[in-house]
């Protein structure tokens, strides 16, 4: 996956490389204030003032329509000086300390108000290039964010009501922007060192509250963005159809979270932490891409409503998934992916159904990886297309990296199809597949034992899915090992280990 990272209130305080060419304090100022009127769909307004070579915006303001709930959103943020350095390159700098405030206004009438109060110390921003190629260098010893006014319904919430409180630092990030063929195209590289949050609530009068609170080390954002300027953003056939493209990957060295949630029945209490973990999303008119993964992760909780403290432990947590987007005449390719690596829970939590430690409490592995071959009939950014039968073809399916070990028994397995979406009728309406499927399958005659030790799987029953492990598979050159092998071939036979099953 590339790597792409948002823009948030930092495109604003763009980042940088070599400068070739001369840019202007007015150059920069128009291209961010066309950047959010035209691309964002964000007016922004400013007055503007002259300060010796450096232009000085003050009463900066964004206007947010929101149509539907007949409403508008305005943003004033904090002045920004653009300086001239007289070599070509601009420097940006804020405030130390400035509010950020947003007014809520429905039917032409106020009717929230936000403070957030956001500290910039040392914050700088270098800009060169040239006025259709820009490119921004960053630094900033810290930012952060206070909510220090919340107004809603002609009612104010005090902070002793609502604490929100953010902070990350040192920061130093990079950014290169380029405007060409009616695109925006910008890739960026950051570096947030480390973050930390503070969140609490508590219901005034009431005994309803909570807390979060936690930090993310090491955070970095990076990647790629493509937006149309000049584009309706309600019209997403229209949107990617001019080119929008996002590619982006965040990631940590480490994180935890604590939180408590106070409720009439009592107090629940959680805390999550891992030693590293990473997002990444792309999507373009042609596919998106989306994956989460965390190691070393572990969990917490306890409450009232839960009738044991839970505590569990994985090495490895990973989902992720490729799916194709556009409408095509060929097949094109789409994938899942899971992975539940190492899982351990608590003995108490063991200790439930299984009291003896009869069962092995070796560490869990659910895993399995898809790939697949589809071939799309509608474009699902284009409802007009949605008027058919079935939304596509499956033409290829691909499993690698199974595995399932838990409790002493493991199955093992990968194989491949492909389908004839012509033919079916042979499996009821399904495409008629053909390919193979292997297994390896270990420690499930001592299971079986097991549960029945236990007396969760009655001796009868036990008899009958060792009857079924007997049809499909063939015993292994290990004790207590076995292999199967499911065939199905072009006339739609199945075969179990060469015998025909249908």
């Amino acid at each position: 996956m590339k790597r792409y990272a948002t823009a948030s209130a930092l495109a604003l305080i763009a980042m940088a490389g070599p400068s070739f060419a001369d840019v202007t304090p007015q150059q920069v100022w128009d291209d961010l204030e066309t950047y959010y009127a035209n691309s964002l769909g964000y007016p922004v307004t400013a007055t503007e003032t002259m300060d010796g070579t450096s232009l000085v915006l003050s009463d900066i303001t964004f206007g947010v329509d929101i149509p539907e709930e007949d409403a508008r959103v305005d943003i004033k943020m904090p002045q920004i000086t653009l300086a001239d350095n007289g070599d070509g390159t601009v420097t940006m700098t804020l405030p130390d300390s400035a509010p950020i405030t947003v007014f809520i206004n429905e039917d032409g009438e106020q009717v929230g108000e936000v403070v957030v109060e956001m500290t910039a110390p040392s914050f700088k921003a270098l800009i060169s290039g040239t006025e259709a190629s820009m490119n921004y260098d960053i630094s900033a010893d810290q930012l952060g964010y206070t909510l220090t006014k919340l107004v809603a319904e002609g009612e104010e919430i005090t902070r002793d009501m609502l604490r929100a409180d953010v902070a990350m630092g040192p920061i130093s990030g990079t950014m290169s922007v380029m405007n060409s063929d009616g695109l925006r195209s910008m890739a960026q590289e950051f570096s947030y060192g480390n973050l930390t949050y503070d969140l609490a609530f508590q219901e005034p009068g009431g005994s309803d509250a909570g807390m979060f609170k936690g930090m993310l080390n090491g955070l970095s954002v990076a990647g790629e963005t493509a937006i149309p300027t000049d584009v309706d953003f309600e019209d997403p056939t229209a949107l990617f159809g001019s080119g929008l493209m996002i590619d982006l990957v965040m990631a940590h060295q480490g994180g935890q979270t604590d939180f408590s949630v106070t409720e009439r029945k009592g107090t629940t209490v959680g805390k999550m932490s891992s030693d590293a973990g990473e997002f990444g999303v792309a999507f373009s008119a042609e596919q998106m891409i989306y994956a989460v993964s965390a190691t070393a992760l572990d969990v917490e909780l306890s409450g009232p409503e839960l009738p044991l403290p839970i505590s569990f432990a994985m090495q490895d947590l990973g989902f992720s998934f490729e799916l194709p987007l556009k409408k095509s005449d060929a097949p094109q390719d789409a994938s899942i992916s899971l992975v539940l690596a190492e899982f351990t829970m608590a003995d108490m939590l063991w200790n439930i159904f299984d009291p003896g430690a009869i069962l092995p409490r070796d560490p869990a592995t659910v895993a399995a990886n898809l790939e697949a071959k589809v071939t799309p009939y509608v474009d699902l950014a284009d409802e007009e297309t949605y008027d058919v039968d079935v939304p596509g073809e499956l033409n290829e399916v691909t499993l690698t990296d199974l595995v399932i070990s838990a409790a002493g028994g493991t199955i093992l397995g990968e194989g491949a199809f492909t389908f004839d979406n012509s033919d079916l009728d042979s499996f009821d309406g399904m495409p008629r597949p053909e390919g193979q499927l292997d297994f390896q399958i270990s420690g499930a005659n001592g299971l079986i034992d097991n549960l029945i030790t236990m007396g969760l799987l009655p001796e009868q029953d036990a008899m009958g899915v060792r009857m079924m492990l007997g049809m499909f598979t063939v015993p292994g050159d290990e004790p207590d090992t076995a292999t199967s092998s499911i065939v199905v071939n072009e006339q739609g036979h199945v075969l179990a280990n060469g015998q025909r099953i249908k």
